[in-house]
């Protein structure tokens, strides 16, 4: 088994001067490089953020900077407002694939966390706004230390364009995270294949075609690192979808349900009820607190102990992901959970208030 070791001391991935700049100078700049490539001047610590990809906020918020944020997509779950009750204050943008350049220029926008779309990009760039993109779906990596590493670079890439106390933050999150993620692969990483349950993940409507993401994704690399085999194809798109009959000849032993449906909707479906994971009762929700765990988020990494703890429970008998949660939470987000707030976000229930 191959062993991803955080190194000690990350590698630049940005290029220019970082000058310590000090809150609110905006004279100061310098050039990043963003996810895909691109040199983009930047203010040294910008202030009015612009979150207009969908795991961006979440990132901010992370790293303990929500009071620079000048907007958002309208993607937020419910448990963002009981973290952040300020987030009510902050815009929201309902149409992400065109933002509204003037409404960016009143914002008084210094940095917009934006997608891979060249033409937006070029309307932003060319009002004076500068464009950072935080990840690149187009690239798969094809090993698991790759996947990982790749997932360190994107938050030491959010902790690089806050400036200030950002990339020692980053550094504090991937030292966390990677302790907590090499000790499940160092079980997982020696289950021979005939021992890894057939995972299915469902994202979509419970009738029709199943929505699921395809081979080397986000959910992919998860289901793999916690001692499963993901069901699914080896497509150039990030989401496909797949037959219901194609499902079914799969005879996945676990499913796990994200967006779209419950939980309820696949154990109550009669196309389904010869599926082993619906007879077992193995139909499991995909956990969300701020952001979804099998989409890139700073808590995806909680999915891999929900799963390994749900695939191989003789082989992680303490894992207590309640534990694990609450301590996350604390740590980064600084809100204590209660117990049945954990129990709540692991179910993909919304807060009480709700």
């Amino acid at each position: 088994m191959t062993v991803f070791i955080l190194p000690v001391l990350a590698a630049v991935i940005f290029l220019g001067t970082f000058p310590k700049a000090l809150a609110g100078d905006k004279t100061s700049t310098r050039i990043v490089t963003d996810m895909i490539g691109r040199k983009v001047e930047i203010p040294a610590y910008p202030k009015k953020i612009a979150c207009l990809d969908g795991p961006a906020y979440e990132k901010i918020f992370a790293f303990g900077a929500s009071d620079r944020i000048a907007l958002i997509t309208n993607v937020t779950l419910p448990w963002d407002s009981v973290l952040n009750p300020d987030l009510k204050n902050i815009p929201s943008l309902s149409n992400f694939t065109s933002p509204d350049v003037e409404q960016l220029l009143n914002l008084g926008t210094d940095l917009v966390i934006f997608k891979p779309f060249d033409k937006p990009i070029q309307s932003m760039t060319a009002a004076g706004i500068p464009v950072v993109v935080a990840y690149n779906g187009s690239e798969r990596r094809k090993s698991m230390a790759d996947f990982i590493q790749d997932c360190y670079a994107q938050i030491r890439f959010y902790g690089s364009i806050l400036g200030g106390d950002g990339p020692e933050i980053a550094e504090k999150y991937c030292a966390y995270v990677d302790g907590k993620i090499q000790k499940v692969l160092q079980v997982t990483g020696n289950i021979p294949g005939a021992e890894r349950p057939k995972v299915f993940y469902y994202s979509g409507m419970a009738n029709g075609p199943a929505g699921t993401q395809s081979k080397y994704t986000t959910a992919w690399w998860l289901v793999e690192a916690a001692g499963g085999t993901m069901m699914t194809y080896d497509d150039a798109a990030y989401f496909i979808s797949v037959s219901t009959e194609q499902m079914i000849l799969w005879d996945p032993e676990f499913i796990f349900v994200s967006t779209g449906m419950t939980v309820e909707d696949i154990m109550n479906n009669s196309q389904f009820r010869g599926v082993r994971a619906v007879k077992d009762g193995k139909v499991l929700p995909s956990p969300q607190g701020v952001f979804y765990w099998t989409h890139f988020s700073t808590e995806s990494y909680l999915l891999v102990l929900y799963l390994a703890r749900q695939f191989h429970p003789e082989l992680f008998p303490d894992l207590d992901v309640t534990v694990e949660l609450k301590d996350y939470y604390e740590k980064f987000y600084h809100y204590r959970l209660t117990d049945d707030e954990a129990r709540r976000i692991l179910n993909q229930l919304p807060p009480r208030s709700e």
